[in-house]
């Protein structure tokens, strides 16, 4: 008979083989919430297997039809569908009425995910004085200069695939390797040192509006979390919580006695070490502990691992700003009047360039749901194949010539085109469309790399 150790309850239950977790934890008075009744139409039974999971039956069909609605991780597992036939030790997730209400599934709600356990390195960042510029500068400032300085380091951050946790008043925290990454330790520190170089970019434009001297240090370590969310429902975010949480803002805060700008820690180290040049290292105990540890100062990224990583138009993808920016065309390949229709999942986009920028939308137009643009490359090149331009440089749609501002997306003017009834000429079969007078779909773009970027959510 399988034993069965319950947390945090730490009680030992004999299960008979064929049992489920949950009938068992009943048998023992142990109080499993099941809002759906056992039938694996909620998640509110789940546990968390510490010891043993290797040894659990393959998941039921009912259970897998769940995990992957929930992306519920492997050690996670539903106790009225898992029925062991070996020993395990698990937790229970959902203790009391708030959890039941938290995790419940008959609720209109994504849950809450309850934690994994990953190996990440964990990235701090802490503005060096900011408590004495804070103090000198108008509130309204500081709020700009570090807004200034954030957007700038969030997108290096999101572009080496790292995740921003949080940021506190002057400080910052992200994870790397939340999705499992191999080469998460040696882009987190691509990261770190790209952060310092964009500090670099930014000190004398601070120096000349404010006066102060901005600068920044940087701790990562490398260490076990559990990596789940947090917050009430609906509100949740992505966090990790954990003694690797605790080493990395003491990495961090070890700058200022060192006098460095970013230190890693050692097991961190051995992870990147062939792929780093040191400056040197350091002995120190770190605040709350007893022991000492050996810090490393980062001087940068060896040639071929800077050019792995940073290798211009190497990726045909990135997730910058909550969106996935898709790789497109070649800035050189759209020349002043050229547009290219591009085929996505969702949606067809039209990139064009016209008066030197380069604009993106949705190829469809928003009333008659019919193509601005057939695949030709020239706007005009053939007639009636594009949608035109008139001398304001406003979008004119070829079905109804209702005129868009590129910029803003705004209907200019309505249908030229339109009969009595409402109706577009030449279009009638489609009924009535002034009444749905949507702007044009804009899509963001951004020319980067020697390519141009499209922005999707």
């Amino acid at each position: 008979m399988p034993t069965l150790l319950s947390l945090p309850d730490d009680i030992l239950i004999k299960s008979a083989l064929g049992e489920s977790v949950l009938e068992a934890a009943r048998r023992a008075d142990i109080p499993i919430a099941c809002a759906c009744g056992g039938k694996a139409k909620c998640s509110t039974c789940r546990i968390w297997i510490l010891n043993g999971a290797d040894g659990c039956p393959e998941r039921t069909a009912l259970e897998r039809a769940l995990v992957e609605r929930l992306g519920l991780s492997n050690n996670v597992r539903l106790a009225c569908q898992l029925r062991p036939a070996s020993d395990i030790t698990f937790r229970r997730l959902v203790l009391d009425e708030t959890d039941l209400r938290m995790t419940s599934q008959l609720l209109p709600h994504r849950s809450t995910s309850a934690g994994e356990l990953k190996s990440v390195v964990i990235f701090f960042s802490d503005v060096a004085g900011f408590t004495h510029f804070s103090e000198t500068l108008p509130p309204y400032d500081v709020m700009y200069l570090l807004n200034r300085y954030f957007t700038q380091v969030a997108e290096v951050i999101e572009l080496n695939d790292g995740y921003i946790d949080k940021f506190v008043g002057d400080g910052l925290m992200a994870i790397f390797g939340v999705k499992g990454q191999d080469d998460a330790p040696v882009r987190a520190v691509n990261a770190a040192l790209q952060t310092l170089a964009t500090v670099d970019r930014l000190k004398p434009f601070f120096a000349s509006m404010y006066g102060i001297d901005f600068d920044i240090r940087v701790g990562l370590h490398l260490g076990e979390a559990v990596i789940g969310s947090v917050g009430s429902p609906g509100n949740e975010r992505l966090t990790a919580i954990g003694d690797a949480v605790n080493v990395a803002s003491r990495v961090e805060t070890a700058n200022k006695e060192a006098g460095t700008r970013l230190l890693i820690s050692e097991t961190l180290y051995e992870r990147v070490k062939d792929e780093v040049e040191i400056s040197d290292f350091i002995r120190v105990r770190l605040r709350g502990t007893s022991d000492r540890i050996t810090l490393y100062e980062i001087k940068k990224l060896k040639v071929e691992a800077e050019r792995r990583l940073n290798e211009k138009g190497a990726r045909e993808t990135m997730q910058l700003g909550g969106k996935t920016w898709h790789r497109t065309v070649a800035t050189s390949e759209l020349k002043e009047g050229d547009y290219k229709v591009i085929e996505f999942q969702a949606l067809y986009a039209v990139i064009l360039r016209r008066g030197g920028r380069v604009y993106a939308f949705n190829n469809a137009c928003p009333h008659l749901k019919l193509p601005f643009f057939e695949s030709t490359s020239r706007i005009n090149s053939r007639a009636g194949q594009a949608s035109t331009f008139d001398e304001n440089g406003t979008l004119v749609c070829r079905w109804h010539h209702s005129g868009f501002d590129l910029d803003t997306g705004e209907i200019v003017k309505w249908c030229e085109a339109l009969n009595e009834d409402g109706t577009s000429a030449g279009m009638e079969i489609l009924g009535d469309i002034s009444k749905n007078r949507a702007p044009l779909h804009l899509i963001p773009c951004r020319e980067e790399d020697g390519y141009i970027w499209v922005g999707l959510d």
